[in-house]
């Protein structure tokens, strides 16, 4: 689904990714882990286009998007939801979930309310809490809404960046479920989690993004169970 292949990135004087590769298949939960600037956000940011590429392509279904616009990235079917989840604190959570619809080629009123009402089933508390302005939702609900509002695109492929930042730790293991949930219904997810140990128990592969390489990948159980993942990143 897609390939990331020889990505170069720089900030200036700063080489930030250095020949970056990668696949992700249909379907499949493959995560980024590392340490704070190791390159991750850089990674994602860089295939919606929002930061400039200095090498390398990107393909999306078969199809070169490496310089294509963002607006277009977004509508050949890939959600970008970025840290520190960025709604729109006056405005109710239900315009900030159709305002989330906007990129979508395929809508219309009644695939929007289709849209809502399975959002809405995968988060019951986003429609208790519909008409309440975003601002006023709880850090885990406000990732809940900035999920959900990625959904409304009925995207291919959605990309997370530090989903469980800044939540307890009850709120991160529902938001890890509901990442399972998005998948089961058929969507691929490429995550970014520094929560290391919660994401590999979730996903089908991990890549160690370290300096701006990809130091490590593979089976995300294998590398759960790596000496130097353990050490390096999960805590054990």
């Amino acid at each position: 689904m897609l390939f990331v292949d020889n990505l170069h990135v720089h900030y200036g004087l700063q080489h930030a990714l250095k020949g970056i590769s990668f696949t992700v298949q249909p379907k499949e939960i493959v995560t980024l882990i590392g340490a704070n600037g190791a390159g991750k956000t850089s990674i994602v940011m860089a295939i919606s286009n929002l930061i400039r590429k200095s090498a390398g392509s990107i393909k999306f279904l078969g199809q070169d998007i490496t310089q294509s616009e963002p607006s277009d990235i977004v509508k050949q079917g890939i959600c970008h939801i970025p840290e520190g989840r960025l709604i729109f604190p006056y405005l109710t959570v239900e315009e900030n979930l159709i305002l989330g619809d906007f990129g979508n080629t395929s809508a219309n009123p009644n695939r929007l309310n289709e849209n809502l009402d399975q959002v809405y089933q995968l988060f019951p508390r986003l429609k208790e809490r519909r008409k309440q302005n975003g601002g006023t939702l709880s850090g885990g609900e406000q990732q809940m809404l900035a999920i959900g509002r990625g959904l409304m695109l009925d995207p291919k492929l959605i990309m997370l960046d530090e989903p469980s930042l800044g939540l307890a730790p009850i709120i991160v293991e529902q938001i890890f479920e509901l990442i399972l949930k998005i998948r089961d219904w058929g969507k691929t997810i490429l995550l970014i989690e520094q929560n290391a140990k919660m994401a590999l128990e979730i996903a089908d592969r991990g890549l160690v993004i370290e300096n701006g390489i990809v130091s490590l990948s593979g089976n995300a159980a294998t590398l759960a169970n790596d000496p130097g993942v353990i050490a390096a990143y999960l805590g054990i």
